[in-house]
C-alpha cells in the first residue's frame, strides 16, 4: 500500500508541473457555399466563398471526365495572380490550357464574332471547356459565343466584381445591335460560376457593391415574399460588409434570379424589368447618376405606381423604401425634365414592344407588367422630379 501511495504522491507532484503549450490550431478551410441554379435548358453549378479559385480546376475535371483542352480567357487588366492560379491548377488537373487576354470595347455582335475567332484559333471543340474571367459585358459576350460554338461548349465564369457575380451568369446582358442598345437578348448558358469573395471588390460603399445590392432587391421583389424577407433580415449585415452574409445572399439571389429568368411564364420572366426601364431612361438624361442609384429610384418609382393602381399597399411601398435605404442605396440628386423623362421611358419600352407597359409591384415578391396611361406616368414623373433635393 505504501508503494502505491508513493506512486500516487509522485504522480500528483508531476501533474502539478506546467504542461507544454498546445500546438496552434490549423486555420479553418475556407467555407464554400454551393447551389445548383436553374437556368433555361439546364442548371448551373454555383460556388461562392473566400479563396475558392484553387477548387475550380478539380470541379471542372470531375465534370469533364477525361480532361481535354481548356481555353482560359481573361479581360485585359484581370489580376495576373488570378489568371496564373487558374492556369496552374487547370494544368495540374490534366487540362491542356491555352490562355488569351481580350479587350472587346463593346458588348455587341462584333465582339461575339471576335470571341468566335479566338475559339477557332484555339481549336476549341464541344468536348473542351472555356473559362472566362471578366466583368459583366465580357462574361455576356462569352455566354453568347459559347452557347452556339460547335453546338455549345461548357462555360465556367469567374466574375471580377460583385455586381457581375449577381447578374451575369443567369441574366447575361443583351447585346447591342443595329445602333441600338441591348437589343439581342439571350438565355443563360454558363454551366459553372466561381464567385471568390477575395477577388471581388466587396466594400459595401463601392459602386459595384451598391449595384449588386440593388439587383438583390430587384430579384427578391420579383421572386417571392420569402425572398424579400430573407433579404430584409440580412440587409444591415450586407451594408456593414459581413462576408458570410454576402456569400449566402449571393447564393439566394442567383437561385431566385435563375428561377425567375427561366420560368415558363412570360409574365414572371418579364418582371425583371422592375426598375430597369426607368433606370435606363434616367441615365440617358443624367449619365452621372450611378447604375445602382438609378435602379433603386426606378424601383421606388414603380412602387408608387403600384399604389396608384391600387395593386400595392402603402405599407408595402414603404417596406421597399426602407429596404433600399438599409442597403445604403441613395436617391438621385440631379434634376431632369419630367416630360423628357417620360419620353425616354416610352422610347425604352416601345423599342422592344408595341404595348406601353411597366413592371409594377402588386405585393412584396410579386411584380407584373401593367398598362400605363400618359396622364398617370407624367403626373408621377413630375412629382418625382419635383422631389429631388435642391
Amino acid at each position: 500500500m505504501s508503494d502505491e501511495k508513493d506512486v500516487v504522491e509522485r504522480d500528483g507532484a508531476e501533474a502539478s508541473a506546467p504542461e507544454p503549450a498546445p500546438a496552434p490550431a490549423a486555420a479553418p478551410a475556407p467555407r464554400t457555399v454551393r447551389q445548383w441554379v436553374v437556368i433555361r435548358g439546364g442548371s448551373m453549378d454555383l460556388r461562392v466563398g473566400e479563396g475558392i479559385l484553387p477548387e475550380a480546376a478539380n470541379i471542372l475535371r470531375a465534370s469533364a471526365g477525361r480532361p481535354h483542352s481548356c481555353a482560359l480567357v481573361h479581360e485585359t487588366g484581370a489580376p495576373d495572380d488570378v489568371v496564373r492560379t487558374l492556369r496552374d491548377n487547370l494544368c495540374a488537373a490534366g487540362f491542356s490550357v491555352q490562355t488569351a487576354g481580350v479587350d472587346f470595347g463593346a458588348c455587341d455582335l462584333a465582339a461575339v464574332g471576335e470571341f468566335d475567332a479566338l475559339l477557332g484559333e484555339m481549336r476549341v471543340t464541344c468536348d473542351d471547356v472555356v473559362v472566362m474571367v471578366g466583368g459583366f459585358d465580357a462574361l455576356s459576350v462569352a455566354s453568347f459565343a459559347c452557347s452556339s460554338w460547335c453546338g455549345g461548349v461548357p462555360l465556367a465564369e469567374v466574375p471580377l466584381d460583385i455586381a457581375s457575380a449577381v447578374a451575369a451568369s443567369v441574366t447575361p446582358r443583351a447585346l447591342d445591335a443595329a445602333g441600338l442598345s441591348r437589343m439581342v437578348a439571350q438565355d443563360a448558358t454558363a454551366r459553372f460560376s466561381f464567385v471568390d469573395l477575395d477577388l471581388l471588390a466587396a466594400d459595401p460603399a463601392s459602386d459595384e457593391a451598391q449595384l449588386a445590392f440593388a439587383l438583390m432587391a430587384q430579384t427578391a421583389m420579383c421572386d417571392s415574399d420569402r425572398s424579400f424577407g430573407q433579404l430584409w433580415d440580412v440587409a444591415d449585415q450586407l451594408a456593414s460588409g459581413d462576408r458570410e452574409a454576402l456569400a449566402e445572399q449571393v447564393k439566394n439571389t442567383l437561385k431566385s434570379r435563375g428561377k425567375v429568368s427561366s420560368a415558363t411564364s412570360a409574365a414572371l420572366r418579364q418582371s425583371l424589368e422592375f426598375g430597369t426601364t426607368f433606370a435606363r431612361a434616367l441615365r440617358s438624361l443624367a449619365p452621372d447618376v450611378s447604375s445602382a442609384t438609378a435602379l433603386a429610384d426606378g424601383m421606388r418609382f414603380a412602387a408608387r405606381l403600384g399604389v396608384v393602381l391600387e395593386a400595392l399597399s402603402v405599407d408595402d411601398m414603404l417596406a421597399v423604401d426602407e429596404l433600399l435605404e438599409r442597403l445604403g442605396l441613395d436617391i438621385t440628386r440631379e434634376n431632369v425634365d419630367p416630360a423628357e423623362l417620360v419620353a425616354r421611358i416610352r422610347d425604352e419600352r416601345l423599342a422592344r414592344t408595341n404595348r406601353f407597359m411597366l413592371a409594377v409591384p402588386r405585393a412584396l415578391g410579386r411584380v407584373r407588367l401593367s398598362v400605363m396611361t400618359d396622364e398617370t406616368i407624367l403626373e408621377h414623373a413630375t412629382a418625382w422630379c419635383a422631389s429631388r433635393p435642391a
